[in-house]
């Protein structure tokens, strides 16, 4: 409802081949410098946002693989090794379903993150640790409090009249399913970075506390899984990466204003590459290109769009940093900013 939509392609078969043929491609990379040798399969994970349906799913993640195509690094610490992409599917619900979800997700989300707060407080751990450690270990509790807050809702007796309260069960036995691909893919041997847009932030908290009590990968959770969250309407994530751009009004207006989440500030400052800002309201039909909140994955945090032969279009006119490289002495695009926090999460998964 509130959130700019990737385009639907015309033929879901198409989008196969295309992905593998992408995988191949990235494998076969002939000019990749060896970063990292490593026997151990990498696994990169999309999951969307609402109001996505599979297709649309898949299409933003084969739009983030051919951007991951584009780095240096990437290709060189996947050289040589079996890579994979997978679009963990966050399905949509009908009508107002995926708002209700959100709003009950970031009720659940605000019980956890008092009482992270309270427990911190309580013996106040922030005079016993460095910054770094500190936000280690709020992010440890916070795995214990919003498993506890997620399995404490979902035991609740509601109203079937109750759409929200439905919705937020019906979103917790989504994360727990999503979450066995994932703890298999590890069980596997797999190192798995997660790319999340939007409301897939949530449904990432939740998988993380899920899989950091599971006996059997919790453990070992941080050297195989990280995540990087896109457009985070949560207020936390569970490896510490993300981007959101302030301009995103689907994420600080529509969701934290209106509905009352707590978004974690934003980390990006972006700019038209012609020095207009990113308004949001006020740019033009060329500049918005069907993305007036500025939220899509591909329209503006990928800055492209797909067009109808399933290839990627650079927007026009650009988004990028409002910051010069100065090496290149060029602006640097928002996805440029992905790419490194999916470099540096394999640089951590394979450290």
């Amino acid at each position: 409802m509130f959130y700019a939509q990737d385009h639907t392609r015309k033929n879901c078969q198409t989008l196969i081949v295309a992905a593998l043929a992408l995988t191949v491609s990235v494998i076969g990379h002939a000019n990749a410098t060896t970063v990292q040798d490593s026997s151990k399969p990498v696994t990169v994970y999309y999951m969307n946002g609402i109001n996505n349906s599979e297709v649309q799913a898949q299409t933003s993640t084969i739009a983030l693989f051919n951007r991951l195509r584009e780095s240096p690094k990437f290709a060189g610490l996947v050289n040589n090794q079996q890579v994979s992409l997978r679009t963990l599917y966050n399905p949509s619900s009908p009508l107002l379903g995926d708002v209700y979800e959100l709003d009950a997700q970031a009720s659940i989300q605000d019980t956890a993150l008092i009482a992270t707060k309270a427990r911190l407080d309580a013996e106040s751990l922030n005079a016993s640790y460095d910054a770094q450690d500190y936000e280690t270990l709020r992010r440890a509790i916070f795995n214990e409090e919003i498993f506890k807050a997620n399995q404490t809702y979902k035991a609740k007796k509601f109203s079937v009249f109750n759409f929200i309260s439905k919705a937020g069960k019906r979103s917790i036995s989504e994360y727990e399913q999503l979450g066995e691909e994932i703890r298999g893919a590890i069980l596997n041997g797999e190192k798995v970075i997660l790319v999340t847009h939007s409301q897939g932030n949530y449904l990432a908290q939740g998988i993380y506390a899920n899989l950091y009590q599971d006996a059997t990968v919790g453990s070992s959770l941080a050297n195989n899984l990280h995540v990087v969250g896109v457009a985070n309407v949560a207020g936390t994530t569970p490896s510490g990466d993300y981007i959101t751009i302030p301009n995103d009004n689907a994420v600080y207006f529509a969701h934290g204003f209106v509905q009352g989440g707590k978004p974690m500030s934003s980390n990006f400052n972006a700019q038209f590459a012609n020095g207009e800002p990113l308004s949001g309201f006020w740019e033009s039909k060329a500049q918005r290109q069907n993305d007036t909140l500025n939220h899509g994955f591909i329209e503006t945090y990928l800055s492209a769009r797909i067009n109808d032969n399933a290839e990627l279009v650079p927007h026009s006119p650009a988004i990028v940093e409002d910051e010069v490289d100065t090496v290149t002495g060029e602006y640097k695009t928002i996805y440029s900013s992905i790419l490194e926090k999916v470099n540096r999460g394999l640089t951590i998964l394979f450290a």
